[in-house]
């Protein structure tokens, strides 16, 4: 018999087992906890080049996962508005012993964020600056201008401003704009040029001669400077005066203009240039020599040819002399138009 001492031991024993039992049970059998796992997205929006692993992740995911993906490099998209596409398999290999931890999407494109800026506004900013007076002969040739200018990010404001002063030929700009990835620059190129119809000689014409419409022709020239001695317009040189030979073919200029008949290019012994087919015998003023080799144009119309030629004899600026084409060795007849230059000339 169990007298009463020994019955409040053994409830008390009783008690303390039951309220140890419960915890013991469920450690025994509860399994071992699996590691933590996340799953990656299939796509993703960024706006730096440098891609990491972490911008695959969502946003409820835990610090621990975030932190070692933000270790690991997935590649460069350099231009904004670029993407990435990576496969599964070259994921699983970027990623690691990190990617038994991951569920992993059959592949992944990653895009960077940017903006376009209209090259129509861009252009008609330059026509704006390089064209103010809206002149019909000024062409701007814009085609170095991508069709659209590619921003890091939304576009807030942009600016254009001339890096040259000159008017004519190539010209640089820069071009700014502030957005909200980031400040943007580049330099665009132009060319822009002045239209003219110029004054074209159609045949050999002497010095003294009065220019009329029946030797020149007009052909469309770009400037594309301002230098002098520009050429000239067709309308502006007729009934001037020539003041030195010049071939079919060229493009008259200010300085190829004598005031009257009188103010023409002289030789050096101050005597108007010959204009008769006779050469002078006076060797010491030849401009070409007999067995010269010289340079020897022939214009006819559209043809305009230029050859080597042996001198038969000497002469100064303006005699014809007889030469030999050494192209094919046959005789030829032309008019001294300067030196080592021998023109030929219809009788």
């Amino acid at each position: 018999m169990i007298n009463s001492t020994g019955k409040t031991i053994l409830s008390s024993v009783i008690l303390l087992t039951l309220a140890v039992l419960p915890g013991k049970l469920q450690a025994a059998t509860s399994e071992p906890s699996s590691p933590a796992r996340a799953t990656l997205k299939s796509s993703a929006l960024v706006s730096q080049s440098e891609i990491k692993a972490d911008c695959l992740i969502k946003a409820d995911c835990n610090s621990e996962f975030r932190n070692e993906l933000a270790n690991i490099h997935l590649g460069v998209i350099p231009d904004p508005l670029g993407e990435l596409v990576i496969s599964e398999t070259e994921l699983r290999n970027k990623l690691g012993k990190m990617s038994g931890r991951l569920d992993l999407p059959k592949k992944v494109v990653i895009r960077r964020q940017g903006a376009f800026l209209k090259s129509t506004d861009v252009i008609a900013k330059i026509k704006t600056i390089c064209n103010p007076d809206q002149n019909p002969n000024i062409e701007i040739d814009t085609s170095r201008i991508p069709n659209n200018i590619i921003l890091p990010g939304n576009l807030q404001s942009w600016a254009l401003s001339a890096n040259s002063d000159n008017r004519l030929g190539m010209r640089l700009f820069s071009l700014t704009a502030e957005t909200d990835g980031g400040k943007f620059r580049q330099l665009v190129q132009v060319s822009v040029v002045k239209i003219i119809e110029a004054a074209e000689l159609t045949r050999l014409a002497k010095p003294g001669e009065l220019i009329s419409s029946e030797m020149i022709g007009k052909k469309r020239v770009e400037l594309k400077s301002e230098q002098a001695n520009l050429p000239m317009r067709y309308e502006d040189v007729v009934g001037k005066y020539l003041a030195r030979y010049k071939s079919a073919g060229t493009i008259l200029r200010s300085t190829d203009l004598a005031k009257d008949a009188e103010n023409v290019c002289k030789t050096k012994n101050g005597n108007l240039p010959r204009k008769t087919s006779n050469f002078s015998n006076n060797r010491e003023n030849w401009v070409v020599k007999p067995g010269e080799e010289v340079e020897f144009h022939f214009a006819n119309g559209t043809l305009n040819l230029n050859f080597p030629a042996r001198a038969m004899e000497g002469g100064q600026v303006g005699d014809q002399i007889n030469l030999i084409n050494l192209k094919n060795q046959k005789k030829v007849q032309g008019v001294i138009t300067e030196k080592g230059r021998v023109e030929y000339a219809k009788n």
